[in-house]
């Protein structure tokens, strides 16, 4: 007898991308881009998340872009004047909320080491991973500058306006410049599943839909660098229950996350570097546990075993850091004898 099927399985296979250990990877865009950062930066990837905070629409994604590809040539540090104060907190309009700060040095401290910090990165750069949310963009009447964040800002000091597909296609032409310094670089694009309720859930579907086109543009530009990681597909068909967003009904829960990550991990991450993040995944499994007395023979046996494992994982794949893991473990072993 058949089974039946209650979901629609998304086919993510990728034949000709796939991360390895030593990529360097750039990540840029929505909150989702933050759930897959992160997990990369758990599992020992180099991976720069978000350096600009949390972007939403294309048009502050390919800025950003086009800020750090001129600072590899000539880097130029934001100055206070390219600030501003409200409520009590100096901030930037290219940055998200996570930049501002009480005083404009120590904002522009924070603005610029995180720009810096991405702009040296852009030289060595193997995979950009880029994820658009929405194709609603903010701009400043004063100015006509296009927002990352509105910062809870008064509505009349912004022009909304809904990003054509020929709007994200003028704005990609960065990727150009970005592929001459990286040739071989690969992009991958996703789109955010979050779903974007304010503006109503038709209207939601507009925006995603013109993501969607500008994304089927650009990737028939570049073709042999861009990809298109089936996030979104995988969350609206495979994951069709809400039980599997979070508490709003609007975001991806953490279940779902992990759901999604699983599978990039299985189709699109090398052989050697998905055996990598399972074998971390059981040291990280490990070194979680907490004995309930930690002064004994047994405990202080079994984090030497886990120092050799990570040893060894250090010899096999010597790209990765663990000092944190090897030093809290000596840390554990220390206080154990006291």
């Amino acid at each position: 007898m058949e089974r039946i099927n209650f979901s629609t399985l998304v086919d993510a296979s990728s034949s000709r991308f796939r991360l390895k250990p030593d990529d360097t990877c750039l990540l840029l865009g929505s909150c989702f881009t933050e759930n897959i950062g992160r997990r990369l930066v758990d599992n020992k990837f180099r991976a720069l998340v978000n350096p600009f905070g949390v972007l939403y629409n294309p048009q502050s994604i390919f800025s950003a872009l086009s800020l750090l590809l001129r600072g590899v040539s000539d880097f130029r540090p934001f100055r206070e004047d390219d600030l501003f104060y409200a409520s009590g907190l100096w901030r930037s309009w290219l940055y998200s909320s996570e930049f501002s700060a009480t005083s404009a040095d120590e904002c522009l401290s924070l603005v610029n080491e995180s720009l810096l910090r991405a702009t040296r990165m852009l030289s060595d750069l193997d995979v950009l991973f880029l994820t658009l949310g929405a194709n609603h963009c903010y701009f400043l009447k004063n100015g006509h500058v296009a927002v990352a964040n509105c910062h809870k800002q008064p509505a009349a000091m912004f022009e909304e306006c809904r990003l054509s597909v020929a709007d994200i296609l003028e704005q990609s032409r960065v990727l150009s410049d970005l592929l001459r310094l990286r040739p071989h670089l690969k992009i991958v694009f996703t789109v955010s599943p979050y779903r974007y309720a304010k503006y109503g859930m038709h209207e939601n579907q507009i925006s995603k839909s013109t993501l969607f086109l500008a994304i089927d543009e650009i990737m028939k530009h570049y073709p042999d660098n861009c990809f298109y990681f089936p996030a979104y597909e995988i969350m609206t068909d495979e994951l069709r229950d809400y039980r599997f967003y979070a508490d709003d009904l609007l975001h991806p829960s953490q279940r779902a996350a992990a759901y999604i990550w699983d599978i990039f991990v299985e189709e699109w991450m090398s052989p050697e570097a998905s055996a990598f993040v399972q074998e971390w995944n059981r040291v990280l499994l490990s070194l979680g546990h907490r004995p309930f007395n930690a002064c004994t023979e047994e405990y202080r046996r079994f984090l030497t075993k886990l120092a050799d494992k990570i040893s060894t994982l250090r010899q096999k794949y010597p790209n990765f850091v663990f000092n944190n893991e090897l030093d809290e473990i000596e840390s554990r072993l220390h206080e154990s004898y006291k």
